[in-house]
């Protein structure tokens, strides 16, 4: 085990849904954004290959609807296994 004690879950700041950095370079990877419980870059949202844009005024994150989101994430990870 290392000197360094590992922080509580709570304290932790979450990680992006499509890259899983937490504290990554907001100039590389864009500003975080956090709404309804989902945590994601702005970069890897317009980069993440396959997700839908909406018009502006549907509710999602920014012009992405949460359940794309997931749908991108849970493809990604199957790419990862494969």
């Amino acid at each position: 085990m290392s000197d360094r004690e590992e922080e509580p879950p709570e304290v932790r700041e979450p990680a992006c849904l499509l890259c899983q950095q937490s504290e990554a370079d907001p100039d590389i990877c864009g500003e975080k954004l956090q709404i309804n419980g989902f945590c994601v870059h702005e970069f890897c949202l317009f980069f993440a290959s396959h997700l839908l844009h909406h018009p502006v005024h549907r509710v999602g994150l920014r012009i992405f609807l949460p359940r794309d989101i997931l749908d991108v994430v849970s493809r990604e990870a199957q790419k990862v296994r494969a």
